[in-house]
């Protein structure tokens, strides 16, 4: 009966779209020509969902609306209604309805994408669901790790970009973004470099923090209490522990390339040394035609050679 309301209220809240999925807590609206996209991410992000609670031990029963924007201008009505903060983006999370807005596939969207995208904003919805005032860099942070979206390349640019001053520490992380969009990325690889310190190296205190939380729960209590660092502290910490990791990041980087380019070293090398050798052997060849021409003159001038 409770998903019969919840459809109804979705058609009464989106009456442009003409069907609605429903899967596990998760109701995909979408236009009549969007509808097996819409069930493939609908049964997709449940199923990412599911694993994704796996790994943080909690499982809230959140229900979440998708919206599949008919096309390029219906995006930018959701994103101008938003704030317009999202004007480049693929997706976005309105709190208020607890709705993710995605772009149409066929608007230019990287189809192979989508599922990593979706994840993302919902875990912005689970961190809501147990901090009400978490920090920016904490919400970003675990969308970007658990959707699985900082891989290598990331975390090298996010080292040449500390390495030249171009980040911010997660002090002046906490509730916005760089007005200069070229500093997203470094601001977003960051929070997720964050978030898996967290996660890999304070394990135990990474799950007593969620077991701590709740909706009436401050962020920086149960921060302290499991983490044992206040949010100011952890930010001081996370700086030096930055300085340290990323230089050991650029020296293996380093080594890498050594070792990628050692066997094309030792072509060169090899190469170097055949053309040393045939410089070589063409002048001994050089030397003994000279001294053959003059044997042969000696000989025919009727001179004897001793040995």
């Amino acid at each position: 009966m409770k998903s019969i309301i919840i459809v109804l209220l979705i058609l009464l809240i989106f009456p442009i779209y003409s069907e609605v999925l429903n899967y596990d807590n998760i109701y995909v609206t979408y236009h009549d020509s969007d509808g097996k996209i819409a069930s493939e991410l609908g049964r997709q992000l449940a199923a990412d969902i599911g694993d994704f609670q796996k790994q943080i031990g909690h499982y809230p029963e959140l229900k979440t609306q998708i919206v599949i924007a008919k096309d390029h201008a219906e995006y930018q009505g959701f994103v101008e209604s938003s704030g317009g903060i999202q004007e480049f983006s693929q997706a976005i999370y309105r709190r208020s309805t607890n709705t993710i807005y995605i772009r149409n596939p066929r608007d230019n969207l990287r189809y192979n994408q989508l599922n990593k995208i979706l994840l993302h904003e919902y875990i912005h919805s689970f961190v809501f669901h147990y901090f009400t005032n978490a920090p920016l860099w904490f919400h970003e942070g675990m969308a970007v790790f658990f959707s699985n979206d900082f891989g290598n390349n990331r975390e090298l640019g996010l080292a040449r970009d500390y390495m030249f001053g171009n980040t911010r520490p997660l002090s002046q992380m906490r509730t916005s973004y760089p007005q200069n969009r070229i500093e997203w990325e470094a601001f977003y690889a960051k929070s997720a470099l964050a978030v898996r310190y967290l996660y890999h190296n304070k394990k135990s205190q990474f799950y007593r923090m969620w077991d701590l939380a709740g909706k009436n729960h401050s962020f920086n209590s149960v921060f302290i209490r499991s983490i044992k660092y206040t949010a100011l502290d952890f930010s001081i910490f996370f700086e030096e522990y930055c300085s340290t990791h990323f230089r050991s990041e650029i020296i293996l980087a380093l080594s890498g390339m050594i070792w990628m380019f050692f066997p094309l070293l030792f072509v060169i090398g090899y190469l170097r040394r055949r053309h040393k050798l045939r410089l070589k052997l063409a002048a001994m060849e050089a030397e003994e035609k000279a001294h053959e021409m003059e044997l042969i003159e000696v000989f025919e001038n009727g001179v004897d050679v001793e040995d």
